[in-house]
């Protein structure tokens, strides 16, 4: 004998319908991998969406934090010049004399309060 036993058809079809239930089997589970990997990639797309969303954010605030720091650096710049001019008033001669002399009309003018 050559090892070949002749297969009927009554024992050929459990085996089949076993085949059929198993590969059916493992359908269901590649389709639940496939949801899982699906999932994962919709929650990384949302992630990468709102980093995308948070790095905007951040750009935008810093560009308005830049713009409020010149604003402030130019108004310290007006302030700085008026300072060196008041002080070159208060160091003349002429705002000397001038207070010199109107020293007296200072000091009614505080009596009278």
């Amino acid at each position: 004998m050559d090892g070949n036993f002749p297969v009927s058809s009554e024992t050929q079809q459990p085996d089949v319908a076993l085949e059929l239930a198993l590969a059916k089997h493992k359908l269901q589970i590649a389709e639940g991998k496939i949801m899982q990997l699906e999932l994962a990639l919709l929650q990384s797309r949302d992630f990468a969406i709102g980093a995308a969303a948070t790095a905007g954010e951040a750009k935008a605030t810093a560009g308005e934090a830049k713009a409020k720091l010149g604003e402030v650096m130019r108004a310290n710049e007006v302030h700085r010049a008026r300072s060196k001019h008041l002080d070159l008033v208060y160091e003349s001669a002429t705002w000397k004399i001038g207070r010199f002399f109107m020293l007296p009309i200072r000091i009614l003018r505080r009596l009278a309060r």
